[in-house]
């Protein structure tokens, strides 16, 4: 206690920020558990870093760009990407069936291109421009390199362009294409859908065809020559370079769209790893990498191929403790004491018979977000306190939980929109309890219910109400073992699949669990996160 005698909280005291852009924390507090290292060793072929919400994906991200000179932070939603998704022509095409995955792979492909020769011969206006080309002309001479050269030329003119301008001009470029090889023949008749259902089907095998052969000679071998040059020409190994994208959850263009851009950015990520001394790093949520899978179905496209791309953010204890410590030094030694302080100096010693610290620890996700909402709240209420008492704790976790349980339904609202509806079923509870323990007659009135509640509603949870409420095949049996494949899958409950087992979390275990699995003495258990939302009556 001698460390923060003099230390009170102040009423806007806090020990960080939930989004990372606004934590003044994070620059000082920065916590790695080696994901940092792997990503920037460009011979390691990860590079894609996926998580949930609030595991520290957009932190890394800043690490690196605060670590690296060279490197270059790509917004999607600067990139005009919404250009291409009002395109007449593409969206013409898209409606037809025509394949454009070629397409968003050469947007892709020319963006990092362009950005990695601008930042490496410092081009930003004319002058340096006609420098650059002066020393690659007399660099390069087979003829693999100067097609890639002539490739540069043709768009050379805007390398000191914004990027948003180069897609709306490669964009243009295919649009332009695709309008000669079609011509007045079909371009006259109009380019909306109504205009395609009125083709008969050999017009559209002719128009499909065309534009397919269009689209995949879009210069795309000249562009797979720029990486081979781009590999020559970042020929210094002390001179490395990374491209870092982030925020592709947010709305930067129609969903139907940026789910095929996130695909063959993916594809991208892979081809860069031809370049040695730079690298593409991405940082994606699991649940929309998922959607990716599932709703972007290519011939030969397999995620297992892609899973060595992928560094999985997984928290332990320690790691969310050290966070929490650094944090906490962070705010009470930089106003009252040259000592290192800890959560020990702050903390009650128990909060109800379990050590404070594990309290906190296992009512979150395992995630760093969730340690530092709990804490803040816990200071929201301590004001004019040198110190976290265990009411204090308590009152928080309520607030705490309720914000944790609206996070999670926002993370999985593209798969379950109605998920807060559904997750009524788990309310009042026991700690742990069995499926066989929820009557037959019960869980019937429930999908009943849901089912009056949201009539029109197709997302996949009431089709599973649907199915048990008009007696179709489902019977409340199965229904519960598909919805709780569906909480242990987002996080919200753990399994206990045979006596013999022990509780499994999603976070907690690489075994997966399958819904045949599951029987009537599967148990359950609702994380403690959720416990004080939805009312769960706790073992303590």
């Amino acid at each position: 206690m001698a460390k923060t005698d003099k230390f009170r909280f102040r009423k806007h005291d806090n020990i960080g920020a939930a989004d990372a852009e606004g934590d003044k924390f994070l620059s000082k507090c920065f916590v790695d558990t080696g994901d940092v290292e792997v990503l920037l060793d460009c011979a390691d072929c990860r590079s894609i870093v996926v998580g949930r919400t609030g595991s520290g994906k957009t932190a890394i991200l800043q690490r690196i760009v605060e670590l690296e000179e060279r490197a270059i932070d790509i917004s999607p939603e600067g990139l005009s990407l919404s250009y291409v998704s009002n395109s007449t022509i593409i969206n013409y095409l898209s409606n037809l069936g025509v394949n454009l995955d070629v397409f968003y792979k050469l947007l892709w492909r020319h963006v990092f291109a362009v950005e990695l020769i601008k930042r490496h011969f410092k081009i930003n206006n004319d002058t340096d421009l006609s420098s650059f080309w002066s020393r690659v002309s007399d660099i390069f001479r087979n003829r693999k390199e100067q097609n890639a050269i002539k490739y540069l030329r043709k768009w050379g003119e805007t390398f000191w362009e914004e990027t948003e301008y180069r897609i709306k001009e490669i964009t243009n470029e295919l649009e332009r294409a695709v309008s000669a090889s079609l011509g007045a023949k079909y371009l006259s008749l109009g380019t909306s859908v109504d205009v395609i259902r009125k083709l008969n089907e050999k017009q559209k095998v002719e128009v499909k065809q065309r534009a397919q052969s269009v689209i995949n000679d879009v210069q795309v071998r000249q562009l797979t020559d720029i990486i081979d040059l781009l590999d020559e020409i970042l020929e210094d190994p002390q001179k490395r370079y990374f491209i870092v994208i982030d925020r592709l959850d947010e709305d930067w263009v129609d969903d139907k769209l940026r789910y095929k851009l996130i695909h063959a950015l993916i594809q991208c990520v892979r081809d860069f790893r031809k370049v040695s001394h730079a690298k593409i790093v991405v940082a994606i949520r699991l649940d929309l990498l998922e959607r990716v899978f599932r709703l972007v179905s290519v011939s030969g496209y397999q995620e297992e191929k892609y899973r060595a791309l992928y560094v999985p953010l997984n928290w332990k204890k320690n790691n969310l403790v050290q966070l929490l410590d650094s944090r906490i030094d962070f705010l009470v030694r930089s106003r009252y004491t040259k000592q290192k302080v800890t959560h020990r100096d702050l903390l009650p010693r128990t909060v109800r018979n379990e050590p404070a610290i594990d309290f906190i620890i296992k009512r979150t996700l395992m995630y760093p977000r969730d340690v530092i909402l709990f804490f803040n709240q816990c200071i929201l209420r301590s004001e004019g306190q040198p110190v976290l008492h265990s009411k204090t704790i308590l009152a928080a976790e309520g607030e705490y939980s309720r914000l944790r349980f609206k996070a999670l339904a926002d993370e999985w609202a593209g798969d379950y929109p109605l998920l807060s509806d559904f997750a009524d079923i788990l309310k009042k509870r026991k700690y742990t309890f069995s499926i066989k323990e929820m009557r037959d007659d019960e869980v019937g009135e429930f999908c009943l219910e849901q089912r009056i509640s949201n009539p029109t509603a197709q997302d996949s949870l009431s089709a599973l109400a649907k199915l048990v409420a008009e007696d179709v095949v489902l019977t409340p049996r199965e229904f519960l073992k598909n919805i709780f494949m569906i909480f242990y899958k987002i996080g919200l409950v753990a399994l206990k699949v045979e006596s013999y087992d022990k509780f499994i979390s999603v976070n907690s275990s690489d075994r997966t669990i399958s819904s045949a699995e599951l029987s009537k003495n599967t148990r359950i258990r609702v994380h403690a996160a959720f416990h004080r939302y939805l009312g769960i009556r706790d073992k303590n």
